[in-house]
């Protein structure tokens, strides 16, 4: 089911596997960054809309105008000259037990990692925190989230740029998607809308399916594993009769040759009035 908003329409998330913006990362403006809109029914999934077309991975570049740390991340403060600034977060390295505690006079670099994630936290910190300052212009992937109803980007990787061609080749970037994708709507034909609803109702019915026998095999292992701790030998419905069993099917047929009850004998009394022949 389709629904609008203004007069782009909305549609469904299994067809969004098709949009030319779900995929890629978006090059956009801070102030592109602030017009864009919401959808109820995709809470909790960092999408968002312009106009129709759902984005969820973005990129800016713009300059450094502001650096603050705020306990375990950093916020770069960027502004691109298109009337609106956006920070961008970077998570900060926990302490090390080397590293040197503040007020000590003990200013020796801290050890190296001594295992891999530790090296590669390092690197992470390099990648996205080391050796950026006010002035300088970067280029920022991430995501977009919303704190205290101020929307930021959770930064996946930063690059400075330190020539004016890669600022150029980047606005190049921004303009193409512009004029390719975001300035009009995004429009699907209704016979493909109506396949995507096909494939995505199969893959749940399959999704539901699996379910049902994974949780019937979890309990039949549940019941063995009881009954090879306790001795005792699961309980079995009894078997049923080839009467019952037929009756239950109503194109089965009786051949005759099935199991009947014999027909009890009821002993007749002879005392009484009359004797055996009747006198």
């Amino acid at each position: 089911m389709t629904s609008s908003i203004g007069s782009h329409e909305i549609y469904p998330q299994y067809c969004f596997h098709l949009s030319p913006t779900i995929a890629k990362w978006c090059h956009l403006r801070c102030a592109d960054i602030v017009a864009l809109t919401t959808h109820p029914g995709f809470e909790g999934q960092d999408l968002y809309f312009h106009k129709n077309h759902p984005i969820k991975w973005v990129r800016i570049a713009g300059m450094v105008v502001a650096v603050d740390d705020f306990g375990p991340w950093r916020a770069y403060t960027i502004d691109d000259s298109s009337g609106a600034t956006t920070e961008c977060h970077v998570n900060l390295p926990k302490p090390t037990a080397n590293s040197a505690t503040p007020g000590s006079g003990n200013l020796a670099p801290a050890a190296k990692p001594s295992n891999a994630a530790a090296q590669q936290q390092q690197q992470k910190m390099e990648l996205l925190g080391g050796e950026i300052n006010v002035g300088d212009i970067i280029d920022v992937k991430g995501t977009i989230r919303v704190y205290r109803q101020t929307r930021q980007i959770k930064a996946e990787k930063i690059v400075q740029l330190k020539s004016t061609e890669k600022e150029v080749e980047f606005w190049e970037k921004v303009i193409a998607l512009r004029k390719d994708a975001l300035d009009k709507p995004w429009v699907l034909d209704e016979k493909v809308v109506r396949k995507c609803r096909k494939e995505a109702e199969g893959y749940e019915g399959k999704q539901a399916r699996k379910e049902r026998r994974e949780r019937r095999e979890r309990r039949e292992k549940e019941k063995d594993s009881e009954s090879r701790t306790t001795g005792a030998t699961p309980n079995r419905k009894p078997e049923k009769s080839a009467e019952e069993q037929a009756a239950r099917k109503p194109n089965a047929r009786l051949t005759g040759l099935e199991k009947r009850p014999k027909p009890s004998k009821v002993a007749i009394p002879i005392t009484g009035k009359y004797s055996a022949l009747g006198l």
